[in-house]
């Protein structure tokens, strides 16, 4: 009972105040309706879940939350008071790499507390490494550690951080987005990484790609329990492959001819495991390697479905998505 009691007086003391999301459950735009589409699919049915395990010793926090109305609307929600300790501990044990993106020239000192407060709620900031200004140059800022980097090369280590990320977290003060920002966002998009923010993006196309919530602790509470998969980027390749096949004279190509290709080039891929592993058991084997029959595999791969007339990239999504709904059935 003392412990339990001196539990509740540490968060009283830290509570902050934590307002209705703006998002729906899923992590979609909801009342604001930022999307010009509507809604985009979800393969989050059930919504978000607690932590499957939990330790004997463990204190999860119920807070509460808005019932729906008689007249269809949701009643008004008390002043709800929780530390960022607090909300951290509901959440599911998944992974919360961010990366901050937006604006560095404005508002500085928010887009500081936010990269603390990211890091106080237990996750990781992938980009940018620190948010100690050294200098600026030409209205690019360079942060400790980057001051003999090119502006090229620590924008394309902010961009595999991205696609290596849980979610992005923009920084746009009063709505600002500024060009390299855009950049960002679009390139999350294609990679299938959400983005979020407090500010509503003045540039009405980027509204779209943009999931507005109240704070950055209220991500953690609202992101999905799997993320949507985004479209592969095999459009352009397979047109390429499209215009290679006619140069190469492949155009005469049946599907039956592609299979046994492609299933030749499944053998020697496995040969070449085989070789590297060191089970041989006859013969020598050439200089093929596993790296270079799996690239012939994913070729013949892309091949087969420009002769059956297929859009690679929307089919292989459409799958994981069903893949995604068996995955959490069970």
């Amino acid at each position: 009972m003392v412990a339990n009691h001196l539990f509740q007086k540490v968060v009283n003391s830290l509570s902050v105040g934590i307002r209705l999301p703006v998002v729906d459950k899923w992590g979609r735009n909801s009342k604001l309706k930022l999307t010009r589409s509507g809604l985009n699919p979800t393969i989050t049915k059930r919504g978000p879940q607690m932590a499957r395990y939990k330790s004997p010793d463990q204190n999860v926090l119920i807070f509460p939350t808005a019932e729906p109305s008689a007249s269809g609307g949701a009643d008004p929600v008390p002043y709800i008071a929780a530390s960022a300790v607090a909300v951290a501990a509901v959440h599911s044990p998944v992974p919360c790499d961010v990366v901050l993106s937006g604006t560095y020239r404005k508002e500085f000192e928010t887009l500081k507390s936010t990269y603390e407060e990211f890091r106080d709620l237990g996750c990781t900031i992938l980009s940018p490494s620190s948010v100690s200004i050294v200098r600026e140059e030409d209205g690019f800022v360079y942060m400790q550690g980057e001051e003999t980097e090119t502006p090229e090369k620590i924008e394309g280590r902010h961009l595999e951080a991205i696609q290596r990320a849980s979610f992005v977290w923009l920084h746009a003060p009063e709505g600002y987005v500024g060009p390299t920002a855009a950049l960002e966002i679009g390139f999350a998009n294609a990679a299938g990484v959400p983005v979020y923010a407090q500010n509503v993006p003045i540039d009405k196309t980027l509204q779209s790609f943009v999931r507005l919530v109240d704070s950055p602790a209220m991500v953690l509470d609202i992101r999905p329990e799997h993320p949507d998969p985004p479209a592969p980027a095999l459009k352009a390749f397979q047109e390429y492959y499209k215009r290679a096949a006619v140069q190469r004279g492949y155009t005469k190509e049946k599907p039956k001819d592609c299979l046994l290709l492609m299933v030749e080039e499944v053998g020697e891929l496995a040969r070449a495991l085989r070789k590297r592993e060191k089970l041989v058991r006859h013969g020598a084997y050439g200089g093929s390697n596993e790296a270079h029959e799996l690239a012939d595999v994913f070729l013949y791969v892309v091949h087969m479905a420009n002769v059956l007339g297929l859009d690679l990239a929307s089919i292989v999504r459409e799958k994981e998505f069903i893949n995604v709904e068996k995955f959490l059935a069970r």
